[in-house]
């Protein structure tokens, strides 16, 4: 399935530095975007107010923030008990990562990532993802 962009996890995003993973990232450049959670879980890694403020300075900078849809809680309420109901226990996937996938879907991107979870809920939704190494 083709897809407008990618939306940045945090955990593709703090393995920038890796050069396998930079790399990637950088055939990447101009089609990576950062939703409100992820955004929100980039900058929780701050260690200071000044951190902060350069942090968002960047993201701001660096990524073009794509909206979360207006029913997104209701959305990922319906992702976790079709996760619950596919697999037992794959419900107990990270609710960021529920929120993100489903913003993701909801702009028509999909998401880049070096967890596993991503994948599991492309199990359930026919969400795009890119693991990268």
């Amino acid at each position: 399935m083709g897809v407008a962009g990618w939306v940045l996890d945090k955990s593709a995003a703090v393995r920038a530095g890796d050069d396998e993973v930079g790399r990637q990232l950088s055939e990447l450049a101009g089609s990576l975007f950062v939703c409100p959670v992820g955004e929100l879980e980039q900058l929780y890694s701050a260690r200071s107010a000044r951190e902060y403020d350069a942090l968002k300075a960047d993201l701001r900078a660096s990524f073009a923030i794509v909206s979360s849809p207006p029913d997104l809680l209701d959305r990922v309420l319906r992702l976790q008990q079709d996760l619950a109901h596919h697999h037992g226990m794959w419900h107990r996937t990270p609710i960021p990562d529920l929120l993100i996938a489903e913003t993701a879907l909801h702009n028509g991107l999909g998401v880049v990532h070096v967890d596993g979870d991503f994948d599991r809920i492309a199990e359930v939704r026919p969400l795009t993802t890119r693991r990268l190494a």
